[in-house]
């Protein structure tokens, strides 16, 4: 993204249109009308197509270079910006696509600039005009975009395979280095978090390292600096077991993995030490803590992309985890086999803007928990998950975190 910081900015807005004339990653226009409408699907798909860029609307140009002052336009009364932009692309773009749409209030009373950010697309080609033609940049102000030919097409549709293969290749990676210090057939938490289509590395590998190095979490670091290993395209750390948690496998690097693999520990079931239940910790403050360690690296790097958040438990078939506050037996007429899953690997993946992960952390968190706990719950009572919610905000404040 060419905007890094956020929220966006009056000043952000006026330092870009000062810095950058209209090219291969930048239009302009300068009024949202019935023709600039019609022109949103050829635009964000030609960004999308290419290497992204940002649309800004409220700005003269001359020549493709913007004139000021920058101001603005006039919005239609109570327009809902996002959800056009949104409802325009849905309909004319295929495969659809979503760009980040912001309104930025102008210093002229009653204007505003509408700033829309598209991605470079893995998901490439995106065709309009029911899937007939290809648009892609050119880079010239006077005709900004143009039809892609037929070889430009066809490398298209092999660079959409590219960051998948990409991503699967430093998952796996990953996973066979885990293999060596966390595996089966012991019970395990694995989370990994990804940029959905990565390409370019995000930054260095020293630049990781030092990430991990001087990066701070709840008074120690995301990877323990004590047990802190260099690997190809990062770090990882190797965790041994001890007395308050078991083993752990954790890495970061340069292409936006975060991964960590966390044995289960076992805890008694409400004082009856004969029936044992997971820790339903090692799941929560394995997710918690990376979920955190993403937003930092991804802030440290300035992405602001989609990315994969995957959590999948192993080996978890006739064992036993409780994922909220009992307030005792007796009184809540429960049993450990309530909480008893049948299934061996229980798993979920969820697509998650890393705005959303700033913005709402405990959100992105309680609705991973809510579908993993949700093949742990036996009882013929409905599933809590008012209690499920409402326990993890209690432990992020136990925690001191927000």
């Amino acid at each position: 993204m060419l905007f890094i910081e956020r929220p966006i900015t009056l000043a952000h807005v006026r330092e870009f249109c000062a810095k950058f004339g209209e090219g291969f990653r930048v239009e302009y226009k300068r009024d949202f009308d019935g023709s600039v409408r019609d022109k949103v699907p050829k635009v964000v798909s030609s960004f999308a197509n290419s290497h992204g860029g940002v649309f800004i609307v409220g700005i003269n140009t001359v020549n493709g270079v913007p004139q000021p002052p920058f101001e603005g336009f006039e919005p239609s009364a109570r327009e809902e910006f996002a959800l056009t932009v949104e409802n325009i692309c849905l309909q004319n773009i295929y495969p659809p696509l979503l760009p980040r749409t912001t309104v930025v209030p102008s210093d002229r009373a009653t204007r505003v600039f509408l700033v829309i950010e598209v991605e470079e697309s893995g998901e490439a080609p995106h065709a309009i005009e029911n899937s007939k033609k290809v648009y892609v940049r050119t880079g010239n102000a006077a005709n900004p975009y143009d039809l892609a030919d037929v070889d430009l097409i066809i490398d298209l549709v092999k660079r959409r395979k590219e960051p998948l293969e990409l991503r699967d290749r430093l998952e796996k990676s990953a996973e066979g280095r885990a293999d060596k210090w966390v595996y089966n057939p012991q019970s395990y938490v694995q989370v990994t978090i990804c940029p959905r289509f990565p390409r370019l590395a995000l930054c260095s590998s020293d630049e990781v390292y030092d990430f991990a190095r001087n990066t701070r979490y709840r008074g120690g670091h995301f990877i323990d600096v004590n047990n802190l290993l260099r690997v190809p395209d990062g770090v990882a750390g190797q965790i041994p077991n001890r007395a308050a948690a078991g083993a752990a496998y954790e890495e970061v690097n340069r292409f936006g993995l975060v991964f960590a693999r966390t044995y289960f520990g076992k805890l008694p079931w409400e004082g009856q030490r004969d029936v044992l239940v997971l820790s339903y910790g090692a799941l929560f403050h394995s997710l918690c803590k990376f979920l955190y360690c993403a937003e930092s690296f991804y802030g440290a790097t300035g992405f602001r992309g989609a990315v994969l958040v995957r959590v999948s438990l192993h080996n978890v078939a006739g064992e036993r985890m409780t994922f909220y506050r009992i307030r005792g037996v007796i009184l809540e007429d429960v049993s450990p086999d309530d909480f008893r899953c049948i299934a061996g690997v229980v798993s979920t993946e969820q697509l998650v803007e890393v705005d959303r992960i700033v913005r709402n952390k405990l959100d992105v968190l309680t609705d991973i928990l809510g579908e993993l706990a949700w093949s742990f719950y036996q009882s013929l009572a409905e599933f809590p998950r008012g209690r499920l919610n409402d326990y993890a905000a209690e432990t992020l404040r136990g925690m001191g975190l927000r």
